[in-house]
C-alpha cells in the first residue's frame, strides 16, 4: 500500500502546470485588441461597433449615471458622439484574469468641444460564447483642475 501511494504521488508531482505566463500574454493580447477596437470604433463615430464589444446586459457607469443593457450602452454612446466627444486616448496600466472573468484598468483623455477630460477606467470582461465581452465599465474624470 506504501508502495502505490508512493507510485501515485510520484506521477502527480510530474503532471506538468498550467502555463499561466502564456495565458496572461494571451489575455494581454486579447484586452489590447479589444481596447485598440473601442478607441479606434468610438473615434471613427462608430456607436453600434462600440457598442459590440458589450455583453447584452452590460452597465455602463460614468460621471453623469450608470446604463444599463446594450440599447441604453449604445444611446449614451452615440449621445457623446454627437456632442462632439473625439480622439480618446487610453493607456493600460494593469489587466488580470481568473477563470473566465478579467479587468483591465488605466488613464484615458479624450477631447470634448470645449476641453480635454483625463481621467482613469475600469473595464470588467467575461469570456462569452468565446469571445472577451465587456461586462462592466466605468469611468471616473480627474478633478477638474483651478486656473
Amino acid at each position: 500500500m506504501l508502495a502505490v501511494s508512493i507510485v501515485i504521488a510520484q506521477s502527480v508531482a510530474k503532471v506538468p502546470a498550467k502555463d499561466a505566463s502564456r495565458d496572461d500574454k494571451a489575455f494581454d493580447a486579447e484586452m489590447q485588441k479589444l481596447r485598440d477596437s473601442w478607441v479606434q470604433e468610438f473615434n471613427a463615430g462608430h456607436a453600434d461597433k462600440v457598442a459590440a464589444l458589450y455583453a447584452s446586459e452590460a452597465v455602463l457607469m460614468r460621471w453623469d449615471g450608470s446604463v444599463h443593457g446594450y440599447d441604453s450602452i449604445l444611446a449614451e454612446l452615440q449621445k457623446s458622439i454627437t456632442g462632439g466627444a473625439h480622439d480618446y486616448v487610453v493607456h493600460s496600466l494593469h489587466t488580470e484574469r481568473s477563470g473566465d472573468i478579467g479587468y483591465d484598468t488605466g488613464a484615458y483623455n479624450v477631447t470634448l468641444r470645449d476641453r480635454v477630460v483625463e481621467g482613469n477606467y475600469l473595464v470588467v470582461v467575461k469570456l462569452i460564447n468565446g469571445q472577451w465581452k465587456i461586462v462592466a465599465h466605468a469611468s471616473v474624470a480627474n478633478p477638474a483642475q483651478k486656473p
